[in-house]
């Protein structure tokens, strides 16, 4: 929780692109004379050095959660009360789907979209928009649940500077994409990253893909770690050895569990909605959680 005192000025906080939070103050001056007393908001996080490797100390943790979907087994996925929700229970880590809208109408740009669907017909009952051809000024009007849609630049505009961010780009993550449209988007979101982090994403963004994503490849060129979710009919067949870390169901067999734990890599269950099946994933050497339901598992 926030701790307010009162003063004579009040400090704020700039987020800056390339990280860390700028402190600046404020004087609010009133019409009668002399000024209002205002009140401090002290931080709630610590400022986290723009040179900090957020993903390496981030593995660290033992074990490590990620928020599958912000939350989305008990919140609309990917709304700001998932979001909320799972900040406020301790997550430094988000998982987040995206895909990139059209343009808009009048030339406004597309944007990167939070979704797990290609289009908004499970999320948005009665609607049936595929994400690539619709402009943000159409999705921006929906509700998914009790939220709308967000941005990922939303997200990212709101997340403390010691949270990572687990993205998953859902057109170039689960195949080897040749489409050129799919391609350039993938680009595009590289980017975005590189100037949303400082030139360094890097250290704040850990690159999720599956089994048959070859974006893996274009990402770890770029530096940032991988993280492969799998299945267990999957694992005889993959090379284990090119992803930085490995994810798995919670349920698979212990024979399962035991192969991808010697590879010596951090390895993640998935997808985690009570204490058991989190006590199971941990009891078969799971390093971290991704996490569905925050009010049940959480840091």
């Amino acid at each position: 929780m926030s701790r307010w005192s009162p003063v004579a000025e009040l400090t704020i906080y700039r987020r800056r692109r390339d990280g860390g939070d700028v402190p600046g103050v404020v004087r609010r001056r009133r019409r009668d004379g002399g000024d209002l007393l205002l009140r401090r908001r002290e931080a709630t996080t610590p400022v986290t050095p723009t040179s900090t490797d957020v993903v390496e100390q981030f593995l660290k943790q033992k074990p490590f959660y990620i928020a599958h979907r912000m939350g989305g087994t008990e919140y609309p996925e990917f709304t700001q009360r998932g979001l909320e929700a799972s900040l406020r229970a301790g997550f430094k880590a988000l998982e987040i789907s995206v895909r990139l809208s059209a343009k808009g109408p009048n030339g406004e740009p597309a944007e990167f979209v939070a979704i797990h669907d290609w289009k908004t017909t499970r999320t948005v009952p009665g609607t049936d928009l595929p994400i690539w051809s619709t402009p943000w000024s159409t999705l921006r009007t929906l509700q998914q649940g009790t939220g709308p849609f967000m941005r990922l630049r939303d997200i990212v505009d709101q997340i403390p500077d010691d949270v990572v961010l687990a993205i998953d780009h859902k057109t170039t993550s689960s195949e080897d994409q040749r489409n050129t449209a799919d391609l350039q988007a993938e680009e595009r979101l590289f980017e975005y990253l590189d100037t949303a982090f400082g030139g360094h994403p890097e250290r704040r963004v850990i690159w999720k893909i599956f089994a048959k994503g070859t974006s893996a490849v274009r990402a770890k060129a770029r530096g940032y770690r991988t993280m492969a979710m799998l299945y267990p009919a999957e694992v005889p067949a993959a090379d284990l050895g090119s992803w930085d870390m490995i994810g798995m169901e919670w349920s698979a067999s212990a024979d399962v569990w035991n192969r991808i734990n010697a590879t010596g890599k951090p390895t993640i269950a998935h997808i985690i909605t009570n204490e058991g099946q989190a006590r199971t994933a941990l009891d078969k050497g799971a390093s971290g959680l991704m996490a569905s339901f925050p009010s049940r598992v959480h840091p």
